[in-house]
Protein backbone atom coordinates (compact mmCIF):
# COMPACT_ATOMS: atom_id res chain seq x y z
CA UNK A 1 0.00 0.00 0.00
CA UNK A 2 0.83 3.65 -0.03
CA UNK A 3 2.05 3.59 3.58
CA UNK A 4 4.47 0.74 2.95
CA UNK A 5 5.75 2.47 -0.17
CA UNK A 6 6.28 5.72 1.73
CA UNK A 7 8.14 3.97 4.54
CA UNK A 8 10.27 2.06 2.03
CA UNK A 9 11.18 5.13 0.02
CA UNK A 10 12.04 7.16 3.14
CA UNK A 11 14.05 4.30 4.67
CA UNK A 12 15.97 3.72 1.43
CA UNK A 13 16.71 7.45 1.26
CA UNK A 14 17.97 7.51 4.85
CA UNK A 15 20.11 4.38 4.49
CA UNK A 16 21.52 4.95 1.01
CA UNK A 17 22.07 8.71 1.14
CA UNK A 18 23.36 10.15 -2.14
CA UNK A 19 22.66 6.90 -4.04
CA UNK A 20 18.91 7.18 -3.37
CA UNK A 21 17.51 10.56 -2.42
CA UNK A 22 14.78 13.12 -3.01
CA UNK A 23 15.56 16.69 -3.95
CA UNK A 24 12.47 18.18 -2.27
CA UNK A 25 9.59 17.31 0.03
CA UNK A 26 7.02 18.17 -2.63
CA UNK A 27 8.95 16.03 -5.07
CA UNK A 28 8.83 13.16 -2.58
CA UNK A 29 5.02 13.33 -2.48
CA UNK A 30 4.81 13.42 -6.27
CA UNK A 31 7.34 10.58 -6.55
CA UNK A 32 5.41 8.53 -3.97
CA UNK A 33 2.15 8.85 -5.90
CA UNK A 34 3.86 8.04 -9.22
CA UNK A 35 5.67 5.07 -7.67
CA UNK A 36 2.52 3.70 -6.00
CA UNK A 37 0.50 3.83 -9.23
CA UNK A 38 3.31 2.31 -11.30
CA UNK A 39 4.04 -0.35 -8.71
CA UNK A 40 0.45 -1.61 -8.84
CA UNK A 41 0.36 -1.46 -12.63
CA UNK A 42 3.71 -3.20 -13.08
CA UNK A 43 2.83 -5.88 -10.51
CA UNK A 44 -0.24 -6.74 -12.56
CA UNK A 45 1.66 -6.64 -15.86
CA UNK A 46 4.65 -8.67 -14.63
CA UNK A 47 2.42 -11.23 -12.92
CA UNK A 48 0.37 -11.65 -16.09
CA UNK A 49 3.54 -12.09 -18.17
CA UNK A 50 5.18 -14.51 -15.74
CA UNK A 51 2.08 -16.67 -15.35
CA UNK A 52 1.90 -17.02 -19.10
CA UNK A 53 5.62 -17.53 -19.78
CA UNK A 54 7.53 -18.55 -16.66
CA UNK A 55 5.25 -19.71 -13.86
CA UNK A 56 8.15 -20.91 -11.71
CA UNK A 57 9.46 -17.40 -10.97
CA UNK A 58 6.17 -15.75 -10.04
CA UNK A 59 7.61 -15.05 -6.57
CA UNK A 60 9.82 -12.40 -8.17
CA UNK A 61 6.82 -10.40 -9.38
CA UNK A 62 6.94 -7.80 -6.60
CA UNK A 63 10.68 -7.34 -6.83
CA UNK A 64 10.61 -6.86 -10.61
CA UNK A 65 7.62 -4.52 -10.38
CA UNK A 66 9.34 -2.47 -7.65
CA UNK A 67 12.46 -2.06 -9.79
CA UNK A 68 10.45 -1.03 -12.85
CA UNK A 69 8.37 1.45 -10.82
CA UNK A 70 11.55 2.98 -9.34
CA UNK A 71 13.11 3.19 -12.80
CA UNK A 72 10.19 5.11 -14.29
CA UNK A 73 9.78 7.26 -11.16
CA UNK A 74 13.45 8.22 -11.39
CA UNK A 75 13.10 9.17 -15.07
CA UNK A 76 9.88 11.23 -14.99
CA UNK A 77 10.51 14.97 -14.66
CA UNK A 78 7.71 15.68 -12.12
CA UNK A 79 9.23 13.78 -9.21
CA UNK A 80 12.46 14.39 -7.41
CA UNK A 81 13.79 10.86 -6.94
CA UNK A 82 17.46 10.48 -7.85
CA UNK A 83 18.92 6.96 -7.85
CA UNK A 84 22.49 6.05 -8.74
CA UNK A 85 25.04 3.27 -8.26
CA UNK A 86 24.18 0.67 -5.65
CA UNK A 87 21.01 2.61 -4.90
CA UNK A 88 19.33 0.70 -7.72
CA UNK A 89 19.88 -2.70 -6.11
CA UNK A 90 19.64 -1.81 -2.43
CA UNK A 91 16.85 0.72 -2.95
CA UNK A 92 14.76 -1.84 -4.82
CA UNK A 93 15.28 -4.39 -2.04
CA UNK A 94 14.52 -1.95 0.78
CA UNK A 95 11.36 -0.56 -0.84
CA UNK A 96 10.15 -4.06 -1.77
CA UNK A 97 10.77 -5.49 1.73
CA UNK A 98 9.00 -2.53 3.39
CA UNK A 99 6.07 -2.89 1.02
CA UNK A 100 5.81 -6.58 1.88
CA UNK A 101 6.36 -6.06 5.62
CA UNK A 102 3.49 -3.60 5.98
CA UNK A 103 1.06 -6.42 5.14
CA UNK A 104 2.34 -8.45 8.12
CA UNK A 105 1.44 -5.70 10.60
CA UNK A 106 -2.09 -5.55 11.99
CA UNK A 107 -4.04 -2.53 10.84
CA UNK A 108 -6.85 -1.23 8.65
CA UNK A 109 -5.00 -2.10 5.43
CA UNK A 110 -5.55 -5.81 6.23
CA UNK A 111 -9.31 -5.50 6.66
CA UNK A 112 -11.00 -5.99 3.30
CA UNK A 113 -14.44 -7.11 4.51
CA UNK A 114 -17.29 -6.32 2.21
CA UNK A 115 -20.01 -4.14 3.71
CA UNK A 116 -23.35 -5.83 2.97
CA UNK A 117 -25.55 -3.28 4.73
CA UNK A 118 -28.12 -1.58 2.49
Amino acid sequence: GLGGNAVGLILASLILGDNFHFTSVTGFVVSLVIFAILSGLFTWMVLKFLLRNAGSIVALTGLIATFLALLVTDVVPWGSLDISGWGWIWGTLIVWVCGMFIWLLPGPWRNFKKDDRR
